[in-house]
Order: C-alpha cells, then structure tokens, then sequence
C-alpha cells in the first residue's frame, strides 16, 4: 500500500519501495533485524504488511531500509522541523555597539521589553571591531546598564560573557511581571476611584 503521492512533493525525503533500486539491503521492522534480504523480497514482505520499504542509511554496506508506514515518517519529520523552526523564531537579538549613548540604550531597552512580553527570550549582543577587544570593560558596564533597565520585566537567562568577538547575554520574562503591572493598574484605579468619592460629612 503505497502512501508517498501525498507527502512527497512536501518533503524530500529517502528513496522508498520501487525507488529503491540497489539488488540487497539490510532490513529493519518494529525494531528488529531481519537481516539482508533482496530489495524484491524485503519490498514484497513490505506490501504483504501494508507499509513502505524506506531506505534510511543508503551508505551503508549494504544499505539499511526500514519496513515502516512512509506516510508517518514524513509527517513526524516535518512536525520536527517545524518545531525546530518554531523555537529558534522565539528568539530575537538586540546588537549595540560598547560606545552607546544613555538615549540609544534607552530606546534599545524598550525594543526589548516589546519583545519580552510578547514571550520571545532576548539574547543581548554588545558587539567589538577586530581591534576594539582593549574595550571589554566598556562592553560588559554597556550590558550591565540595560540589564539594569531591563530589571523589571526580565530574568538573565545567561549572563553576560565574552564570546569570539561579542559580550552576549540571555534574558527571559520576569514571571509575573505582566500581571504585576496589571494588579499594580488595578490598584491605582482603585485609589483614583476613592480619590473622586466626596468626603462624608458629619451630619
């Protein structure tokens, strides 16, 4: 039973059943190995059980195929690389020179903080010119002042160290932060609400 017409044109995947085209392989099903069998037979044995003979480690002496549902396989290394590309996004990278001025590292900050509530971690990035390395006290004071402003809203998940020619730093949302500014909101609504009551009066 051969399920590939759907999935290939999404994935690129292994060569599998009449693909296959090498006269022996090794054969692997549920785990266990079958030995090395002719690509006829392992291909048979494969429709007999309504899967695919799919080859997994073509340079190999012979090559290895697994007997397996073909369909299932792509649809789970797709779902991998998706997650894969869905994890790295939740990252973004905020560079700034280690000469910056106080309004520049501001503005940065708030960059930051954007994409901190929005969930993404940070990652800090204070980068040198191949001669500037003389400069690393500048650098870690520079990312010391915007974890200052960041304190606030953000927990170091790595902290600041020199790497090739970089300070970097990792940083992650304070948990609670976004509902403490809310309950701090509230409150002072309350307060302002209290504030507008008139004063009793003694009758």
């Amino acid at each position: 039973m051969d399920r590939r017409s759907n999935n290939n044109q999404k994935f690129d995947g292994p060569r599998c059943n009449e693909r296959i085209r090498i006269p022996e392989i090794r054969v692997i099903h549920d785990g266990k190995n079958l030995g090395i069998m002719k690509t006829k037979d392992a291909l048979a044995k494969a429709k007999d059980l309504e899967l695919d003979l799919v080859e997994v480690s073509p340079t190999a002496k012979p090559p290895v195929c697994h007997i397996m549902d073909y369909g299932k396989f792509v649809y789970e290394k797709n779902k991998r690389a998706k997650d894969q590309k869905s994890s790295a996004v939740k990252e973004k990278e905020i560079k700034f020179r280690y000469i910056i001025d106080n309004h520049d590292l501001e503005t940065k900050a708030n960059q930051a903080k954007k994409f901190l509530e929005k969930g993404f971690k940070v990652k800090l990035v204070v980068w040198f010119k191949a001669r500037e390395k003389a400069h690393k006290d500048q650098g870690f004071a520079a990312i010391k002042h915007m974890l200052t402003l960041l304190a606030e809203v953000a927990e170091v998940d790595k902290e600041p160290s020199f790497e090739g020619t970089n300070i970097t730093a990792k940083l992650k949302q304070k948990k609670g932060s976004t509902k403490n500014e809310q309950g701090s909101s509230a409150v002072q609504g309350e307060d302002v609400a209290k504030s507008d009551k008139p004063a009793p009066t003694n009758s």
